[in-house]
């Protein structure tokens, strides 16, 4: 495909005027209004206004925020301030065994104490994926360090019975989930990519067997987001799952191929039909929940689920006719629905199913699914434009 055929195709206009936004708008907003300087952290929520509304700090937004501004440094879409830097030292100082017990709490105030102890499965491994891009852009080695503590810690104390890991600690969960593994999987592939070391691709392998094995109902086409602890699906054939995962684990598997050479193709294909079939509107809206038979469960509609269809459409351009169609009806939809109707840089996050907003403010959490179906477009139109 030549420069000029691209450039006459509406998702790569669509991704020009989201890149705008996220360069321009979004993330100096929040390196700025986003940032307590004072504590060396982001802070959770701004309000529609930009004024950051107090709450107790997750772990999972300060590694998120980590990874995409070290990501866009990277890109030199926002100039190396030494913001990333001081937020990497702080999340190491506020949140690791800052109550005397291994691993990461899972929030702290503004003053740094511990407000939840529990150990999170889901927030460590963010903060392994936040590892991975402080590593890329510092060549620091404490970041691998500090990543594999983490994956120490949770073989240690976190493994389940019958494989896998437990939702969080110190109380054992009443069910296990596939998200918490769907992102510990991306962590790991992201952690293989910066540092070329093949153990973390080989660990990354093993999650890939619990989705073969386990997350992935063959009967419905669906991966069921709860388990038992035999991981059996929660309600059975009926089990509830998530569009917008399908999304993500389509993009996923699909970097899996591309890093191992293991054909993924008709998992991924089936997820997709599957989540277009049952959980998106012909105007492209992806609702939160549907249960296995196809049957609506919840459709109020996130923010989120469109930026992985992005990320899924983009990485599948050069082989699917549909995607082009597909990835500009998502960026248009993130764009026109969600982040124009707000102030520049901030978003809507939440929407009922009759358009009532349900959120009245921006969670910085967000950031980091738009700005990384930003980031994967963008490396799937440099491909295709060097034909590769």
């Amino acid at each position: 495909m030549t420069i000029d055929k691209i450039d006459q195709i509406a998702h790569a206009r669509s991704h020009e005027r989201l890149r705008g936004w996220l360069r321009d708008s979004a993330l100096p907003l929040w390196l700025e209004a986003g940032f307590d300087h004072s504590a060396g952290g982001f802070h959770e929520r701004l309000d529609f206004d930009a004024n950051p509304i107090a709450l107790p700090r997750r772990l999972t937004v300060q590694a998120r925020q980590i990874f995409v501004y070290a990501r866009a440094i990277l890109l030199g879409w926002v100039a190396d301030s030494g913001q990333v830097e001081t937020a990497f030292n702080a999340m190491i100082e506020r949140y690791r065994g800052r109550d005397g017990m291994p691993g990461f709490a899972f929030t702290v105030d503004a003053d740094g104490k511990v407000v939840d102890g529990k150990r999170d499965l889901y927030a460590h491994a963010f903060v392994i994926l936040a590892a991975s891009a402080y590593f890329r852009l510092t060549g620091d080695q404490k970041a691998i360090t500090v990543a594999d503590e983490i994956l120490a810690f949770i073989d240690a104390e976190m493994a389940a019975p019958n494989g896998g890991y437990l939702d969080h600690l110190p109380a054992p969960p009443a069910r296990l989930r596939q998200n918490p593994h769907m992102h510990l999987f991306e962590a790991l592939l992201a952690l293989y990519e910066a540092t070329g070391d093949a153990a973390y691709l080989g660990r990354a392998g093993e999650i890939y067997g619990l989705f073969r094995t386990r997350f992935f109902q063959p009967a419905t086409g669906t991966i069921a987001e709860y388990y038992g602890s035999d991981w059996s699906p929660q309600d059975g054939a009926n089990a509830m799952w998530e569009p917008g995962h399908h999304m993500e684990w389509a993009w996923l598997l699909t970097e899996y191929r591309r890093l191992t050479g293991t054909d993924t193709t008709a998992i991924v294909d089936r997820l997709l039909d599957v989540a277009y079939t049952h959980g998106v509107t012909p105007d492209g809206v992806i609702i939160d929940e549907v249960r296995g038979d196809g049957t609506p469960i919840k459709k109020s509609a996130r923010t989120w689920p469109l930026t992985e269809a992005a990320k899924a459409q983009a990485v599948r351009l050069a082989q699917d006719p549909k995607a082009a169609a597909r990835l500009a009806l998502a960026l248009d939809g993130l764009h026109d629905r969600y982040l124009a109707p707000v102030g520049a840089g901030l978003w809507h996050d939440h929407f009922a199913e009759d358009g009532t907003l349900l959120t009245d403010y921006a969670p910085a959490s967000t950031l980091y699914h738009i700005a990384m179906s930003v980031f994967v477009v963008e490396d799937a139109l440099r491909a295709l434009k060097a034909g590769v």
